[in-house]
């Protein structure tokens, strides 16, 4: 599997796959950092469905949250390169 992980190297930029992959695994790690970590048996104890519902919703946040950033920012990039300078 072979990535572009540098958006500012034009001759290298990260395609859409690029991100979604760099995004699924970022997403992965923030939500063990940040869900899983502060879960509690209790939790889960308590309502087995609506503790699933929100481990998926909070991974999805991430996913998408990190893919808008990392998409976003290779047109950023060169938004910026073709402004001229005043």
């Amino acid at each position: 599997m072979k990535l572009s992980f540098n958006p500012f190297n034009r001759g290298n930029p990260m395609t859409l796959k690029d991100a979604a992959i760099v995004a699924t695994l970022t997403a992965l790690a923030i939500w063990i950092l940040n869900f899983l970590a502060n879960a509690t048996i209790g939790m889960l104890r308590e309502d087995i469905a609506a503790f699933c519902f929100e481990a998926v919703k909070s991974y999805m946040v991430n996913w998408a949250g990190t893919f808008i950033t990392l998409a976003g920012l290779e047109r950023f990039v060169s938004k910026g390169k073709e402004k001229p300078k005043s």
